[in-house]
């Protein structure tokens, strides 16, 4: 590109979903000619189908329901629970900016009752704030935007390679064409479904082999792509091994993320490791930290009969219900396969799992009790347990932390969305946010809403960035 003005577009993004499109609209009204450049059919990525929680502080859903809340809190709560293992000043920008960035899509059109504010994680006051209508609602505010704009998008299409001059990053190539701009944002998602790039880049979800799957396995391109074109420019790729993983019962491709409250949760030692009503911002990471990352839910006949029947569980973010794996009917069926392990006696069935019958006996004895009181002795909890373990048969299901809610390994960037190569140094022209960055989950997921908040957030401001840094703006100026 001999006169860098003459460019097919200002700015290019590259990836369609809740990021790439907040990236687009943001550039497109600060006047820039922009195209999304997006491998689906569709708009919308992981965002449309997610559960449409955004975590945010000092909202005005908050307020309306008495709620005081704020950025510093926020970030606060979010680096202690990470032990500090997220970039400092990205999680300032995105706790600073929360509130503002879902007050930006409410102004879209995207709904969330203050009735279904809820905690997401183990925070002290409710800043999970689910859409109404799930990702889906999420996702089509941004998409009228968009299209109200004029934005040109470009389906069906992956793009191969980032187009490199002098160091600057000037366009990408895609289905044979080059195509240039002052500015290209990679707003590609994660690589959940990629099992190479899991074996690379995540390799606690990778090792539970074929039980391992992610959940937006129906947005059939989150491959990776963005890591593949950072390497290629030499971007830096940070956040190796870390991510969202939730439980499953090994029944399907089924999301559970949030395992019955009568359960009684024990490793492969027999003791008991965690709360059984614990977040399941917390839960998958407390599995996969037990011998072998395995664990089996231990239950009776009473519970099966009873407690298996209410659902109530499945639905706290208020948005469907997901379909239930753990009511009698299904759990009997996987019984009669032997995927379920059924014993009459407690020490028949601690044999089954390869569990040490004594062991097991004292654990469930102290259950018990625990039941009893309604106190558990060991986490603290004053709610009523009301199913024990002690009505034969006694059944058990293997768990495992092996579905991908997210992932955690991308670029590293600054807070103007800048991707650094490995000295720390912007690449220029190349831009990036959503779940292809490596700087914003950490070693713990701090809650529901924590992919969608930051992927809002940081797409807005790579594109007021990306066009704030380019020759468009300095012609303005003048």
């Amino acid at each position: 590109m001999s006169n860098e003005d003459q460019v097919d577009y200002d700015v290019i993004i590259v990836g369609g979903g809740g990021a790439g499109m907040c990236a687009a609209i943001e550039a497109s009204l600060a006047g820039a000619r922009v195209m999304i450049i997006e491998a689906d059919g569709k708009l919308g990525g992981a965002t449309a189908l997610s559960g449409g929680v955004f975590f945010a502080a000092g909202t005005s859903v908050q307020r309306a329901r008495g709620i005081e809340d704020s950025a510093d809190a926020m970030f606060d709560y979010v680096m202690t629970i990470n032990q500090w293992r997220v970039k400092p000043d990205i999680m300032r920008f995105i706790a600073d900016n929360s509130a503002t960035s879902l007050e930006w899509l409410i102004e879209l059109g995207a709904v969330f009752p203050p009735e279904l504010l809820t905690k997401g994680g183990i925070e002290t006051v409710p800043r999970a704030h689910p859409c109404a209508i799930a990702g889906a609602g999420i996702a089509e505010a941004l998409s009228n935007r968009v299209g109200v704009l004029g934005i040109d998008v470009a389906f069906g299409t992956r793009v191969e390679r980032l187009l490199m001059e002098n160091g600057k990053v000037v366009g990408v190539h895609a289905l044979g064409t080059d195509l240039t701009a002052h500015a290209v944002i990679v707003t590609t998602g994660g690589f959940g479904n990629s099992p190479e790039m899991l074996a690379r880049f995540f390799p606690t979800a990778a090792q539970h082999g074929s039980r391992t799957w992610a959940v937006h396995q129906d947005a059939p391109f989150i491959l990776g792509d963005g890591l593949k074109l950072a390497e290629q420019v030499g971007a830096a790729i940070v956040g190796h091994d870390t991510g969202l993983l939730l439980p499953n019962s090994g029944h399907g491709k089924f999301l559970e993320p949030f395992l019955p409250p009568w359960l009684m949760m024990v490793n492969i030692k027999g003791k008991r490791f965690i709360p059984e009503m614990a977040s399941y911002a917390i839960s998958g990471y407390a599995l996969n930290e037990q011998p072998e990352g395995r664990a089996w839910a231990i239950f009776d006949e009473e519970a099966l009969k009873i407690a298996s029947h209410d659902l109530r569980y499945l639905n706290p973010y208020g948005s469907g219900e997901n379909l239930p794996t753990w009511e009698e009917a299904t759990i009997r069926q996987r019984v009669a396969k032997g995927e379920i392990l059924k014993a009459e006696t407690l020490f028949d069935l601690a044999t089954l799992c390869g569990l040490s019958p004594r062991a097991l006996a004292h654990t469930v004895s102290e259950y018990n009790e625990d039941c009893d009181t309604g106190v558990d002795r060991h986490w603290g909890q004053t709610e009523e347990k009301t199913f024990p373990v002690r009505t034969g048969p006694f059944y058990a299901c293997e768990v495992k932390a092996s579905v991908i809610g997210g992932t955690g390994a991308g670029f590293d960037i600054d807070t103007q969305c800048r991707v650094l190569d490995e000295d720390g140094v912007p690449i220029p022209g190349l831009y990036s946010a959503g779940e292809v960055l490596g700087v914003i989950q950490g070693r713990r997921y701090p809650g529901g809403g924590m992919s969608i908040g930051p992927a809002i957030t940081m797409g807005r401001q790579a594109g007021r960035r990306a066009v704030a840094n380019s020759p468009l703006a300095a012609a303005a100026a003048s």
